[in-house]
């Protein structure tokens, strides 16, 4: 009885945190010729005519605990590529095509890199898995 008791109590005490998850929003940052932008910065177009680079808010990426989540927010935009790396071993650990939402698991903690490429450009970001 005693051994239940005391296991019930550690559950007690580690399910505030498992309950609790926050779901965090991922910045993405667009990619141009130079490097990366943030959000509000301006359009890389290249002065061609009918050219619409993706902007930032055209996905919304977020992480819950290990739950990854990418949505297309923007229906000009047919599909898009996601790629996740590990930022310590540069493993790839996602590399999958999508048309409206995506939605992943990863398994291990750390620090990893997330790249969304269109046919318009392309968006990058960082998120941790703890």
């Amino acid at each position: 009885m005693r051994k239940i008791h005391i296991l019930a109590m550690a559950l007690f005490l580690v399910m505030p945190f498992v309950l609790h998850a926050e779901e965090i929003e991922i910045q993405l940052m667009e990619v141009i010729q130079m490097g990366t932008i943030p959000g509000d910065g301006p359009l890389d177009n290249s002065g061609k005519e009918g050219d619409t680079p993706t902007r930032p808010t055209s996905f919304r990426a977020t992480i819950d605990g290990n739950a990854l989540s990418i949505t297309k927010e923007d229906e000009a935009i047919p599909f898009a590529q996601a790629i996740v790396a590990n930022a310590s071993t540069g493993g790839i650990v996602l590399n999958q095509q999508f048309t409206n939402t995506l939605q992943e698991q990863i398994s291990n903690s750390g620090t990893y890199a997330l790249r969304i490429e269109t046919a318009f450009g392309a968006l990058v970001g960082q998120f941790i898995v703890q």
